[in-house]
């Protein structure tokens, strides 16, 4: 009875890992609500988009983007990615000159630009980013406790240090001042840290870390179908 049971995990183990899922990482249009972000896919799933409708799928080789109307295979190959470049839980830096137009971006940064949830792997780590750097800019970071911290950035610098008078800790708020418009951000420290490209992607999802979602997205994209 032992050696049945044990046969029949083991089958069950191969039979899992022959369908791997492909996750949703963002949707909109009328078939929205039927693929969420976060959304785990069998490859044998067949999304049936209306018009209007837009999903993009993630898996270790990328991202695709399906445009309605139309039948699409979640299995269908995407195209060959570096996503390995930033599987793990470094803060690897990628080059996205076509997202903002120049600058060196890493998902780990806090974009000052937008408010809302800053998701953290490794606080040595997190850096600070901002999406104009036409110009020099002097700006103040306050946290939940009124303590400030000032970093200047020079004209053509996109992005600076975390400054070390601030600490990095969970539920944090921080104020920022001196760009364009005010931000508001909460630090959000992940753990278990997430490895590989689609841990990392179901951990922003989670958190509610947009900002950091989209840079993930654009720096993998691969394809639009559609």
């Amino acid at each position: 009875m032992a050696r049945l049971l044990l046969a029949a995990c083991a089958a069950l183990l191969v039979s899992t890992s022959a369908t791997a899922a492909v996750l949703v990482v963002r949707s909109s249009g009328p078939s929205a609500g039927a693929y969420p972000p976060g959304k785990a896919l069998p490859d044998t799933h067949m999304l049936k988009l209306k018009p209007s409708d837009t999903v993009v799928l993630l898996d270790s080789r990328g991202t695709r983007t399906l445009r309605g109307p139309g039948s699409f295979s979640v299995s269908a190959s995407a195209a060959p990615s570096t996503a390995s470049n930033i599987a793990g839980t470094s803060a690897r830096r990628v080059r996205l000159g076509a997202v903002r137009g120049a600058g060196s971006r890493s998902v780990w940064q806090a974009d000052l630009d937008r408010s809302g949830n800053v998701c953290v792997a490794n606080p040595s780590e997190l850096t600070l980013y901002r999406s104009d750097a036409a110009n020099a800019a002097h700006v103040t970071l306050t946290d939940s406790s009124g303590k400030k911290a000032d970093v200047h950035f020079a004209a053509d610098q996109w992005d600076a240090a975390w400054p070390a008078a601030l600490a990095v800790t969970s539920g944090s708020k921080i104020s920022v001042s001196g760009l364009s418009s005010p931000a508001t951000l909460t630090l959000k420290i992940l753990s278990p840290v997430p490895s590989g490209l689609e841990g990392m992607a179901q951990s922003l999802i989670r958190a509610d870390c947009q900002a950091q979602l989209d840079v993930l997205i654009n720096t993998f994209s691969a394809r639009s179908e559609g």
